[in-house]
């Protein structure tokens, strides 16, 4: 099962984030542990809470016409995150 969408704001990206975390297997607990965070932080981003960082991450990018996509690979448990990498040169973004 993959699930695709665009992201257009906090909500979306928390509803993509739980099901990224649900397909992996993972309460909120355990994605927080591993993130050596709380679980209050993963349920807030799930939930689609506001930041003043998303909140501007997402009005720059409706200012610029930039659209986000996500994709939840069914077989994220079994890799590793890797660093997001520029197509054109191979290395690491900043």
């Amino acid at each position: 099962m993959a699930a695709r969408g665009e992201v257009r704001s906090a909500e979306a990206l928390g509803r993509m984030l739980q099901q990224g975390r649900l397909v992996s297997g993972l309460t909120q607990r355990d994605l927080a542990d591993r993130l050596e965070t709380d679980q209050k932080y993963i349920w807030a981003l799930e939930s689609g809470k506001n930041t003043i960082v998303l909140e501007r991450i997402f009005e720059i990018m409706r200012e610029t016409g930039i659209r986000m996509y996500m994709e939840i690979d069914s077989s994220a448990e079994e890799l590793p995150i890797p660093d997001i990498v520029e197509e054109s040169h191979g290395r690491p973004a900043p």
